[in-house]
């Protein structure tokens, strides 16, 4: 890694920021064409995100009728609100500068967890111009943007919410419920972060108002919430909660995407569905509880694979959701050094990113395929990505399991008052040729 010549740009935070802006700004005006292309791409638009179904509710929504009555209209309220009152979506200029914006937002939002865990870890080199650089020019973030979907702007809000939750500081305890809860609200799987939310305000008071203060956490995003469905009362009535919501836990709209739920449902039987509905839904819940309380120590891991979990398997997912758990794996480089197979993992997605438009278009454009096609590059998407998130949580714990020996044996002669420096703890393992092969027990 030393002979690798870094570009001068890529260590400028503002040169990194300004060209991906600048990128973003170049395509949507230069390249319509291909813009207009991929707003087609199940890959990057589900029936949830689409650009064109957002503006085909507005347009509705603007005639004084109600969109989420026509059964195929699926946006959140504040999508439409937004888009109807704030942001013209006519206007394809501003809507260039949102989605571009946005972007730009999400990553600096990346940089303020990079920061954050810097100071937590201590003894590192400043990453913000390479944080900023994986986001902004990942291909998924990129063709995310310039298909106008709005996973795009769901990133940016839960970027943020989880940036304002790793400052540190009780003061934002308020921001950061109030921008978890407008993220659930538009995507609705974020309700799972809420229990690492919690314990991260948690360990910011003493433990006398430990629990207190998870209370606070909990009623703040509960207040918000209920804020916000009454202004989405306001706005469409009580039909949206069965589009919306309903949608994404029951998976009426079985449009092909780069999930596994649309396939199995199409095949499944009526008399089975709600079982395995069930199934599917609790898949993503059941881990909440043994991640918080296994990486307690450190919740913002837990976010981490929990984001990862939320990409792979939610109902209705796009190659967005994973660029937005790739630029939050850029903010734990500890953990990135302690990876098994993190190569393998990065060929098998530049596979499935080629494999997965081929196969779609000899389905659908050729008439060459079948459906089965397109499904068995989704399963491996889904499969490599699964893999993935198992091995963020092993080199979580991994690294878990040296620090807590390095200090338990006093390899180190400086620990005190801060985390030590994962390379110095690497290296001191390397050196003795030591390797976890238990993650479980704890050291006398």
């Amino acid at each position: 890694m030393d002979g690798i010549r870094i570009p001068p740009i890529l260590k400028s935070h503002a040169g990194v920021l300004a060209a991906g802006t600048v990128l973003r700004l170049a395509l949507f005006i230069t390249a319509p064409a291909l813009c207009d292309v991929l707003q087609r791409r199940p890959e990057l638009s589900t029936p949830l995100t689409s650009f064109r179904s957002l503006k085909e509710g507005v347009f509705i929504y603007e005639r004084d009728t109600n969109p989420y009555e026509g059964g195929v209209f699926y946006h959140s309220p504040l999508h439409l609100a937004f888009f109807t009152y704030l942001v013209p979506i006519s206007s394809s200029l501003l809507t260039v500068f949102l989605w571009a914006a946005g972007d730009i937002l999400g990553s600096l939002g990346l940089v303020n967890i990079w920061s954050q865990r810097r100071r937590t870890m201590g003894g590192q080199t400043d990453r913000s111009a390479i944080v900023t650089a994986l986001y902004l020019f990942n291909p998924y973030t990129l063709l995310t943007c310039l298909a106008r979907s709005t996973t795009a702007l769901d990133n940016a809000l839960l970027i943020h919410a989880i940036s304002s939750a790793a400052s540190g500081k009780p003061g934002r305890l308020l921001s950061a419920t109030v921008l978890l809860a407008i993220s659930t609200h538009t995507s609705f799987y974020p309700i799972l972060l809420l229990p690492a939310f919690a314990i991260i305000f948690s360990q910011l008071r003493p433990l006398t108002s430990s629990t207190t203060s998870a209370a606070v956490t909990v009623s703040g995003f509960a207040l918000s919430s209920v804020g916000l469905a009454g202004l989405a009362y306001g706005l469409a009535g009580d039909a949206w909660v069965a589009q919306t919501f309903g949608t994404i836990i029951n998976v009426w709209d079985l449009t092909p995407n780069v999930g596994m739920w649309w396939y199995f449902f199409t095949e499944m039987f009526d008399h089975f569905r709600s079982f395995f509905l069930g199934v599917f839904q609790l898949h993503h819940l059941i881990y909440v509880a043994p991640l918080c309380l296994r990486l307690s120590d450190d919740p913002l891991v837990s976010m981490l694979v929990m984001v990862g979990v939320i990409s792979t398997w939610k109902s209705y997912p796009a190659l967005g959701d994973m660029a937005l758990w790739a630029g939050l794996l850029s903010c734990f480089p500890e953990i990135v050094s302690n990876l098994r197979h993190p190569l393998f993992t990065l060929t098998v997605h530049l596979y499935t990113s080629i494999l997965l438009p081929l196969l779609h278009s000899l389905w659908l454009l050729t008439g060459t395929g079948n459906a089965n096609f397109f499904y068995a590059a989704t399963m491996v998407y889904g499969l490599n990505a699964s893999l993935a998130v198992v091995d963020v949580l092993g080199a979580g714990l991994r690294l878990q399991v040296k620090r807590e020996t390095t200090k338990a044996l006093s390899l180190l002669d400086d620990v005190a008052g801060r985390e030590p420096d994962f390379k110095v703890i690497d290296e001191i393992w390397d050196k003795k040729g030591w390797s976890v092969v238990q993650f479980t027990g704890q050291l006398e």
